[in-house]
């Protein structure tokens, strides 16, 4: 496992796709920074990176795998390595950790971009809704971002497997990221009766990026904070499995 690890971190960071993704978060965070008002939720929700972390992910996460099957590589891949899950996992750890890279990338940078246009307008300490600091409100709003990102990452994978197009799996990502909520939401009202079985429809767990800071989120998405955390492990775990099962089963 630790040499499918090393040598799946030493391609990706050789490929110029990260590299972009991280320059389009920074030019995206400063583009809401110098377009819309600077309030304490766009603070809190570090100027969009939330929204812009996922698509980035979707994109590198497809891409990645993608690669292997276009340049032929998965043939020597699997002839080195031959359990596929170790590869297989080795890959989501890499792409993980990339959202990490991506995550704290964003947390300093709206750092920097409060301290550059509001100062100390909005205090890191000064209490906000519910009677919790800016600074809890944005812990709330990484936390759900590293798991949401996991959640996406798996999603990626298992739908490259599955569909084998890089395209098409963004397309669908991005479907999701910009729909699924409210398609979700929009189920939950037209079957009400129902409400308490949908609300574990996976979209609904795309809240865990805003619940976690915003808690009376938790009356639209209908689950708890840990209702809403569990709920998006389980899932993770659900793509981890299938994703693996169609990676085992496709021919290189």
């Amino acid at each position: 496992m630790k040499a499918s690890l090393k040598e799946e971190l030493f391609k990706f960071m050789r490929q110029k796709t990260p590299i972009y993704g991280l320059l389009t978060l920074l030019v995206l965070m400063s583009y809401s920074a110098l377009t819309t008002p600077i309030t304490s939720t766009q603070l809190i929700f570090e100027f969009g990176a939330v929204q812009w972390i996922t698509i980035i992910m979707i994109a590198v996460s497809s891409a990645f795998l993608a690669m292997e099957y276009r340049q032929h590589t998965i043939i020597l891949l699997v002839a080195k390595h031959p359990r596929r899950f170790q590869v297989y996992l080795a890959k989501l750890l890499v792409l993980w950790l990339y959202s990490l890279v991506l995550t704290g990338l964003a947390t300093l940078f709206t750092v920097v971009l409060k301290a550059i246009f509001v100062g100390h307008r909005y205090g890191w300490f000064r209490p906000m809704a519910h009677h919790q600091t800016l600074l809890t409100l944005l812990s709330g709003s990484v936390l759900g971002t590293l798991l949401y990102t996991l959640f996406i990452v798996a999603l990626s994978l298992l739908l490259i497997t599955l569909v084998k197009s890089n395209t098409v799996v963004i397309g669908i990502g991005l479907a999701l990221g910009f729909m699924g909520a409210g398609f979700s939401v929009a189920c939950m009202h037209t079957f009400a009766a129902q409400v308490a079985l949908i609300r574990w429809n996976p979209l609904n767990m795309i809240f865990i990026t805003q619940q976690l800071a915003n808690p009376p989120y938790a009356a639209v998405s209908h689950l708890s904070n840990g209702q809403v955390i569990g709920g998006t492990v389980l899932y993770t775990v659900a793509f981890i499995l299938v994703g693996y099962w169609f990676f085992k089963k496709r021919p290189v």
